[in-house]
């Protein structure tokens, strides 16, 4: 039996999976998803990762990818880089540790990484390779709290155009929008209210989290982020919030408006993605036709722009025979690790 936990640091969140593996197949496992503001309390991460590590158990090999590395914790991302990868090696030492390269390659960390910029933002690479394995034709939509990953595979490869965050977001194949993280004011400039078009407050007053559980496509549980006052995670508050989107208060503005100014918005983000799959199919001969593979917390928003562009869904591998892990860029890392090990 081989024990592989996949870690995926980001500036948010920091996601594990732990894997078991016997004769190269993943039997079973399970994911811990954790709320961390990186770029608030940096020297949080040591004891969080220990936190994660005791909670998963033990394990005979690690792999690590990150985005956290961005955050501006960071004077630049190889800085980030190696905090972190030093954060994982104080935390749980004595484990071999491991990490996915921009190629999508498998490297030791031993202490003489060259280049530590090839191992920033390839979490969405681990996924991609692990769904190319089982769905050689499809467009990955990853929808995460923050950011929405795009990336066509074709005859089983990544048909990527970037590899760095740079280059993805020229191409399409990054968009900054999320189901939880993302200010309302980075999804709409104004909304309508009452028969005119209205300019909104462009500050934090509210996000992406507090539409949907307005609209009931999120639980207060879903709701793993800090909300913008610091207030309770409820329908209630967050119709408080998206009422100051308009410099109101809830109170002066009915039940229909609230729903519908929380309606107006996901609208808008719905299109943003939208646009960002048809940029990125536009290139593909036939890309229309390609089936979609909706995850993260925000599938629910991959699955609406599907239906609504006519494409067909394809449900996220199962990684495990148990059936207790699905395809997530923690768990992705872990089965390619385990893989590789099982097979070496």
């Amino acid at each position: 039996m081989i024990r592989v936990i996949g870690w995926d640091i980001g500036g948010a969140n920091v996601k594990a999976a732990r894997l078991l593996f016997t004769d190269g197949r993943a039997e079973s496992g399970r994911t811990v998803r954790r709320y961390f503001e990186l770029w608030n309390k940096r020297e949080g991460l040591h004891p969080l990762l220990q936190e994660i590590h005791s909670d998963l158990g033990s394990a005979d090999a690690m792999v690590l990818t990150m985005t956290g590395e961005l955050c501006d914790a960071f004077h630049d991302r190889a800085e980030g880089v190696a905090y972190i990868i030093d954060a994982v090696r104080e935390a749980i030492p004595g484990i071999p540790l491991y990490a996915i390269d921009l190629e999508g390659r498998i490297v030791r960390l031993d202490g003489g990484e060259a280049d530590l910029l090839t191992l920033a933002a390839t979490n969405w690479i681990a996924e991609a390779r692990v769904l190319a394995s089982r769905q050689p034709n499809c467009l990955m939509m990853d929808i995460g709290s923050t950011t929405t990953d795009l990336i066509p595979i074709l005859d089983g490869k990544l048909a990527a155009q970037g590899k760095r965050d740079i280059e993805r977001l020229a191409h399409g194949e990054l968009i900054y929008t999320g189901a939880l993280r993302t200010p309302v004011a980075a999804i709409v400039s104004q909304i309508p209210m009452r028969g005119v078009i209205c300019r909104i407050a462009a500050e934090y007053f509210a996000i992406s989290a507090d539409v949907y559980l307005a609209l009931g496509r999120l639980t207060p549980e879903d709701y793993t982020c800090a909300t913008p006052d610091g207030r309770e995670k409820t329908k209630e508050g967050a119709l408080e919030r998206l009422a100051r989107v308009a410099c109101e208060d809830s109170k002066h503005l009915t039940a229909g408006e609230l729903h519908a100014l929380a309606a107006y918005i996901a609208e808008k983000q719905l299109q943003q993605i939208t646009e960002g799959m048809l940029h990125v199919l536009s290139r593909i001969e036939n890309g229309l036709r390609l089936p979609v593979v909706s995850v993260g917390i925000g599938a629910f928003l991959g699955e609406a722009c599907t239906r609504r562009m006519y494409l067909t869904t394809c449900d996220p591998p199962v990684l495990t025979d148990s059936g207790s892990v699905t395809l997530s860029p923690c768990a992705a890392a872990a089965y390619l690790l385990g893989q590789a090990l099982s097979h070496g």
